[in-house]
Parts: C-alpha cells; sequence; structure tokens
C-alpha cells in the first residue's frame, strides 16, 4: 500500500462515528415518542417528521459507513469521504457568508484532508463533480436510507421517495395542493393532511433504528435498549388512529 504507514486510528474512526449516530439516534426516538406518549395533546403535523428524519439521516450515514461486506481501507476512504462532504460545506458556508479569515481557515481545513488522504495512500480525484477517494463515492442522502430499509420494507425505493423525501423534505406544497373536494364556487379549499403523512416516517424510523443496531451488534459493538423504539411503535399506532378518528383523511 503506497502512503504512510497507517495507525489504530483510521480503522477504527468510524465504529466510533457509528456508535455516536446510534446514541443520536435513541434521544432522537425519545423526543418523537414524547410527542406522541399519552395523554394525547394535538397531534404536531411536523414536530415528529424533522426529528424522523434526522433518525433516516443518521441511520443510512452510519449502516453505509460500517458495512461488513467492504474492507477496512474502503471504511477509511468513507469515512474521509464524510470528513471531505463537511469540510467543503463550511468552505461554502463561510464563502456565502463569511469573513476573509473565516474562508481561508475552511479551505485550510478542507486542504488538510485531502492532504491526509493523499498521505495514506487513498488518492483522490474529482470528476464530473462527483469526488472519490479510495474508489469510494458519496452516495446520495436518499440512496442511504433506502439501502437501510431495503430488507425490512417491500418496495422500498417508492416507499423512500413518498415518505422521506416527500415529507421530510418539504412535502408542505404537495399538501396545500391537496384538497377533500374541488371548492364551491365562493368558497375557500379544503385541505388535508393523511394520517400516512402525519405518521408514517416515524415508522419507517423505528425501523431504521433495528436495523443499525443489528448491523452494530453483529459487529461486536455491543447493544441499545430497544425499549424507546418498541414504546414508540405503540403510541405511534394510537397516534395514527387518533388522526383516523379526527378526520384527517
Amino acid at each position: 500500500m503506497h502512503g504512510q504507514p497507517w495507525g489504530p486510528d483510521e480503522p477504527t474512526m468510524a465504529f466510533e462515528m457509528a456508535r455516536l449516530s446510534i446514541f443520536a439516534i435513541d434521544d432522537f426516538l425519545t423526543s418523537i415518542d414524547k410527542l406522541l406518549a399519552p395523554p394525547l395533546p394535538p397531534l404536531p403535523i411536523y414536530g415528529q417528521e424533522v426529528l424522523a428524519r434526522s433518525v433516516l439521516e443518521s441511520a443510512g450515514f452510519a449502516y453505509w459507513l460500517v458495512d461488513p461486506q467492504i474492507t477496512v481501507r474502503q471504511r477509511v476512504a468513507r469515512t474521509y469521504l464524510h470528513f471531505w462532504e463537511a469540510a467543503s460545506t463550511a468552505v461554502k458556508n463561510a464563502a456565502a457568508v463569511g469573513s476573509a479569515q473565516s474562508i481561508a481557515g475552511a479551505q485550510a481545513h478542507l486542504a488538510s484532508i485531502l492532504t491526509r488522504v493523499d498521505d495514506l495512500g487513498l488518492g483522490h480525484r474529482k470528476t464530473k463533480g462527483k469526488t472519490t477517494i479510495g474508489g469510494e463515492q458519496l452516495p446520495s442522502k436518499t440512496d442511504r436510507v433506502a439501502a437501510v430499509l431495503a430488507g425490512p420494507v417491500r418496495g422500498e425505493h417508492a416507499i423512500v421517495y413518498s415518505l422521506y423525501s416527500g415529507v421530510a423534505h418539504g412535502e408542505m406544497t404537495g399538501i396545500l395542493s391537496r384538497r377533500l373536494h374541488p371548492p364551491a364556487s365562493g368558497t375557500d379549499p379544503v385541505m388535508t393532511i393523511t394520517p400516512r403523512q402525519l405518521l408514517g416516517n416515524v415508522e419507517l424510523a423505528a425501523v431504521a433504528f433495528g436495523q443499525l443496531q443489528e448491523r452494530l451488534c453483529h459487529g461486536g459493538m455491543g447493544s441499545s435498549p430497544r425499549e424507546v423504539a418498541n414504546h414508540l411503535w405503540e403510541h405511534n399506532v394510537g397516534r395514527r388512529l387518533q388522526a383516523i378518528r379526527s378526520r384527517l383523511i
């Protein structure tokens, strides 16, 4: 392998990041549970959707990072792809709103990451707007979420696009254009939001948590309590029934 000898840090960073991800996911699920748990206040419209999106994206990232079918070299490359993405975003943000000093600092940090990539013998290149490190490219967030749900959810790509991409990334326009009936002359349109839109992502978030937990446990990283996910599932079903009874369909 070209480059400097590897120490113990690079091969283990991915697992440390995945472990932190599952702690964050547990916090997100706990927050959703508090929104949905009895006694039942008015059902939130977007609070659980925003948190569920965070669960899905965190689980998708960690699931991709600790794929048991890849080599150590590939895993390190994926780790540095994440570092590169974060540093590149910092450069863009600094260029948009930062000072000359913050721009220079962000650019220097990005350059140091790419230098480290080359020092490790991974190499990097950019073609057609895509950065490749060690032969690995960063998949889209939607693709990573689809991979988490590919096993337990049938027709996962259609479901991910409808529930994850549609609701979590700005379903507001779809909701406002969806009407129960064409408005009568001189009346306001009646808007609707379905229980599936309100709570569908919560169900997928619980599934994503279970999939990531299983992958981490098989990798020897121990277990995380499933009580939160189980309670969340029960409360979510109750909320869905409440939404139906409230004629939100």
